[in-house]
């Protein structure tokens, strides 16, 4: 029934598809925009198939009236070619485009992400860009090149820092992290007669001057505070440096307030502090007008508006000559006294912070009440003695008797102030002169502060007996003129124009084991700190084992440290006991002979030396 010729069908069916694949292509194209509707899904032949492969494809030319002609033609063919993008052997919609942006309108974005319409001869991609003659921000031509390597080493310049600074955090880390103690407890203390201890003008009195001298000497010894005995004006001093006329002038024997100024200054410059024996005269009447807050005012060495002389002492060497403490000497003798309490809170509260008040047993044994209960809120020390009297199991007794008492009752309770040697009472050596050693050993592991009297470090012993009669020395007896020495040289050596000479000759070998003791206890929390504090209550760290009779055992204890163990043969003989039952065995750290210290000790039939004494640290 077609009178067509059979080419000229095939002819126009070839347009016709060629047409319609064009306009596939402009509707796959369209698809990307969002103004542009979705074409209409019509059945279409692949342009790849071989019925298609058979006509020739419409050249797409740059020419704008060829692709008008294309437009057209496509606009009044079959658009079934539309859907050619869903093809899976189709070419990409980008490919497409690019291939097709010449005839083309599109959308496209720029650098800097702003939506830009238009035909494609306004692009230039020349380096810089303009878009219907807008001209992208400066940034885009900067040398991002450079800016990256910067930026590059910048960062690793950072990271190599933040390495620097961990290593040496890493460094500087402390290799121990032990519990800190105010400056009084835990601590070792220097007990000093001034006018016994160093001469600087000759005329056999000790001075201030002299004590200046020898300040690097004391703190070789480890010690922490130095206390004075007595430097006030007194009525014949020294013989009788107890016969206190006032207590606001430093005795002119020893010195003046300005070299008292200097010592005080000298101390303080090498972080060690200074504690006067100040004795008690009175208690604060009930109508003191005084506050605190308020300057303190002097006339002639009294307190404005306080009559109170014991008062008065304490705000002016406390503030004004800037003293650490006082040992309120004789306060036993006023705990009966209504004013006894509120005199302690009063001086309490104007003595200033970080300055501390030391008081005898006596007066903690005599007061009672609510006496005892601010005896206890407002000292800090109290002073205990120790010695051989009643011998080791005495010994052993007493010391179990103060640390089983009222003073580990309470965390903010006094500490112990120990002593083996004091003002009062005969020196070790002259009492004990084989264990002197032994015993200092032992008061350095006991829980507490701990104190020195001066040349019980090299053994000095009391006076001489002359005829038996001490009448005249009763009071001086121990307060012989400390020795020094200078390159095997003795200084000081000789008698007193008020006092006598040593009993015994200087043991120089006894300071190096005296700061062996110091360093070993103050880095040794087992042993500096007096008890364990664990959810508000005081518990003890301290154990004293019962063994032979002259045999002293004690241990230390604390969480994550080591025990320390201090045994001590304080008999005249040698002890072989087996103490494996109580440890396996330990390092030795200190103790009388210097040369066992570093060395492994086993427990299993041990043998001690008579008048010795060691400190051990146990295996964890």
């Amino acid at each position: 029934m077609n009178d067509l010729p059979e080419n000229s069908s095939n002819t126009a069916g070839s347009d016709l598809d060629t047409l319609d694949y064009l306009r596939g292509v402009k509707s796959s194209t369209c698809l990307l925009l969002p103004t542009t509707p979705s074409p209409t899904p019509l059945d279409f032949k692949h342009p790849l198939s071989e019925e298609m492969s058979e006509r020739p494809f419409l050249p797409l030319s740059d020419d704008a009236n060829s692709a008008t002609l294309q437009n057209a033609d496509t606009l009044g063919g079959d658009s079934s070619s539309s859907a050619d993008s869903n093809s899976v052997v189709q070419d990409p919609v980008s490919a497409q485009l690019i291939n097709n942006i010449s005839m083309l309108d599109y959308q496209t974005l720029s650098k800097n992400v702003d939506l830009m319409m238009g035909p494609a001869e306004d692009c230039k991609l020349n380096g810089n860009l303009n878009i219907s003659n807008r001209k992208l921000p400066d940034f885009v031509n900067w040398n991002w090149g450079i800016i990256r390597k910067v930026l590059l080493w910048v960062v690793l310049s950072a990271l190599v820092a933040c390495l620097g600074a961990i290593i040496a955090m890493v460094v500087t880390i402390p290799r121990v992290c032990n519990p800190d103690l105010p400056w009084y407890q835990g601590k070792v203390f220097y007990e000093i007669f001034p006018a016994s201890f160093k001469d600087s003008n000759n005329d056999g009195i000790g001075d201030l001057k002299g004590l200046i001298k020898k300040l690097d000497y004391i703190q070789n010894l480890g010690v922490s505070a130095i206390r004075l005995n007595s430097v006030f004006e007194a009525q014949n001093y020294p013989e009788q440096y107890y016969n206190v006329t006032s207590l606001m002038n430093i005795d002119r024997s020893i010195g003046t307030i300005d070299d008292f100024k200097d010592l005080v200054t000298d101390i303080h410059k090498r972080n060690m502090s200074i504690i006067l024996d100040l004795p008690v005269a009175s208690m604060i009447t009930s109508d003191t007008p005084f506050n605190s807050s308020q300057p303190y005012l002097f006339t002639n060495n009294t307190l404005v508006g306080v009559s109170d002389v014991t008062t008065t002492a304490i705000v002016y060497w406390a503030h004004i000559k800037n003293v650490d403490g006082f040992y309120l000497k004789k306060l036993d003798r006023f705990v009966d006294d209504p004013n006894f309490g509120k005199s302690l809170q009063f001086w309490k509260q104007i003595i200033g912070y970080n300055k501390i008040f030391i008081a005898s047993e006596e007066t903690l044994q005599k007061a009672n009440g609510n006496s005892l209960n601010i005896l206890l809120s407002r000292i800090d020390l109290i002073d205990i003695h120790l010695d051989l009297r009643h011998g080791i199991n005495g010994l052993k007794n007493r010391i179990d008797e103060v640390i089983t008492g009222s003073l580990w009752t309470k965390p903010h309770y006094p500490w112990v102030h120990w002593n083996i040697g004091n003002i009062y009472n005969e020196r070790i050596s002259t009492k004990h002169l084989n264990n002197t050693l032994a015993l200092t050993v032992l008061e350095f592991v006991l829980p507490g502060t701990v104190s020195i009297f001066y040349g019980d470090e090299i053994g000095l012993g009391g006076l001489q007996e002359v005829e038996k009669d001490f009448h005249e020395h009763k009071d001086t007896h121990n307060l012989v003129m400390m020795n020094f020495s200078d390159s095997g040289k003795n200084e000081n050596v000789g008698i007193l124009p008020w006092n006598s000479q040593s009993l015994l000759q200087p043991r120089y070998h006894y300071i190096d084991i005296i700061k062996s003791l110091s360093k070993v206890r103050m880095s040794t929390p087992t042993i500096y700190l007096r008890a364990i504090y664990k959810d508000g209550n005081i518990l003890k760290n301290i154990g004293i084992r019962k063994t032979e009779e002259n045999l002293v055992v004690i241990e230390r204890w604390y969480p994550r440290r080591n025990t320390c163990v201090f045994v001590g043969n304080l008999g005249n003989t040698s002890i072989t006991t087996d103490l494996s039952t109580m440890f396996y065995g330990g390092t030795v750290v200190s103790g009388t002979n210097a040369s066992l210290v570093g060395q492994t000790l086993y427990f299993d039939e041990v043998t001690f030396p008579p008048n010795s004494a060691i400190i051990l640290k146990l295996e964890k």
